[in-house]
């Protein structure tokens, strides 16, 4: 059986007829560096508002007992919205208030809410937005109460306001049982990935305290790829502004070194905004591609379509770390030559990775490492290794940040990252890329 991750360990739509028991199974896991974040989502269960409110529009005017249920329902999230309207907190992020036990009186009321939604169900089958809406609420419901039934200390229940709107969110903050429960369905395991490290956040977080881990050498050239530091740059949220300058003139002497096509990843959306609008002003020369939010497969495809073979001209494309082109992407050849990582790519600071590190905190001391700095480097290694894709690709990777230097990221570098240099400034960088690529006095 060859598919997706959710067809062994998604509690809904697993396969039933192998995994419902223990079997002779061999399990194989590619991109397994993504099955922690896969299986969080798996085992968790999101209910908003809107979604209450707009039913209850639905069905017009009239009484009935299925509108009695849903108005029961949306009081209690009214009543959240003022109990989040009096929580302190960042208001960039709404209001958030988090508890460590489940919803006893939504579950309570949306389990009264079923019956009635079921008859209207099965006494209203047109296919209409009606009964669209109304079956997908139906839906949502239930995957809330099977999660309800298994909250315990693994999780959290999250209630956020964003004006008008109130969200519900049951979260799975440590999925290690569930997939301990899945893994044992089977007789062995192997999951694989250019970036499982460290090891033992993987083997913790996939519920395998007693994995064999393997770090197998890279089968590239280390000769094949430039790799250095800027530690003269930091992108720390409070000196973005100050570095919005620096970033541009280092994504210029890279692109500018040789014709081709290159990559340059950021941490957010708005930062990406802000440096190509700078590099667009200072050096209109260089065709750019800017990655927009949201794109859908075409637009996926046009982006790509960019980075053809044998390019006579260079294009810099700016995207996003984490996003759909940080991983996943294989730009083989001339297609790809370079990439610059800016950042260290920690997720955005907000309600949900906090609750993440305060549980990891209480469990093993390791908050930080585990919301925020081992997710970062992951984004980091898989955006890097679009660059080196065969034994005849030949490329360069920059790294723009001075914590790369703190031995807190260097231990996470994979062991064909030991030529690593470091620089400051961009005359340094001019003369590495003069080197590497052959040009030197000559230039």
């Amino acid at each position: 059986v060859i598919g997706d991750y959710n067809y062994l360990f998604d509690p809904v739509v697993h396969l039933e007829r192998f995994f419902d028991t223990a079997g002779d199974y061999l399990f194989l896991l590619d991109e397994a560096h993504n099955l922690p974040d896969r299986a969080r989502d798996m085992h968790s269960a999101v209910l908003a508002k809107s979604a209450f409110y707009d039913a209850k529009k639905r069905l017009g005017k009239g009484k009935s007992s299925l509108k009695n249920a849903l108005t029961k329902v949306n009081d209690i999230f009214i009543e959240w919205r003022h109990r989040c309207e009096e929580t302190p907190g960042d208001s960039r992020f709404g209001r958030t208030f988090f508890e460590k036990s489940r919803a006893d009186t939504l579950d309570r009321a949306l389990t009264r809410l079923c019956e009635p939604l079921e008859i209207w169900l099965d006494e209203h089958r047109d296919p209409d937005e009606t009964h669209e809406a109304l079956l997908q609420l139906y839906f949502d419901i239930r995957a809330w109460l099977r999660v309800a039934d298994t909250f315990d200390d693994h999780f959290v229940l999250q209630i956020s306001a964003h004006g008008s709107e109130v969200r519900a969110a049951m979260l799975c903050l440590d999925p290690s049982d569930f997939l301990a429960a899945d893994f044992a369905k089977g007789r062995a395991a192997v999951l694989f990935s250019a970036t499982l490290a460290p090891a033992g956040y993987y083997k913790d977080l996939c519920g395998l305290p007693d994995a064999r881990a393997v770090a197998l050498r890279s089968p590239f050239d280390t000769e094949h790829l430039g790799l250095w530091c800027a530690r003269h740059v930091s992108t720390r949220y409070k000196d973005r502004a100050d570095s919005i300058a620096k970033v541009a003139d280092l994504l210029a002497v890279m692109s500018g070194a040789r014709a081709g096509h290159y990559l340059a990843f950021f941490p957010s959306y708005s930062y990406l905004q802000q440096v190509w609008e700078d590099f667009t002003a200072r050096y209109p020369g260089i065709d750019t591609l800017v990655q927009e939010s949201g794109l859908d497969d075409a637009g996926r495809a046009a982006f790509l379509g960019r980075f053809s073979p044998r390019p006579e001209k260079t294009l810099l494309g700016f995207g996003v770390m984490g996003g759909i082109f940080g991983e996943g992407v294989d730009l083989v050849g001339d297609r790809l030559i370079g990439c610059a990582i800016v950042g260290v790519g920690l997720p955005q600071v907000n309600p949900r990775q906090e609750i993440l590190r305060r549980y990891y905190d209480e469990q093993s001391g390791t908050g930080f490492d585990y919301a925020y700095r081992y997710p970062g480097m992951n984004k980091v290694l898989q955006a890097a290794g679009r660059v080196i894709r065969t034994a005849g690709d030949r490329g360069v990777v920059l790294l723009l940040d001075d914590r790369f230097a703190r031995s807190e990221y260097t231990r996470l570098f994979p062991r064909h990252w030991q030529h690593l240099k470091y620089l400051n400034g961009t005359e340094a960088l001019k003369e590495e890329l003069d080197r590497f690529w052959g040009q030197g006095s000559s230039r």
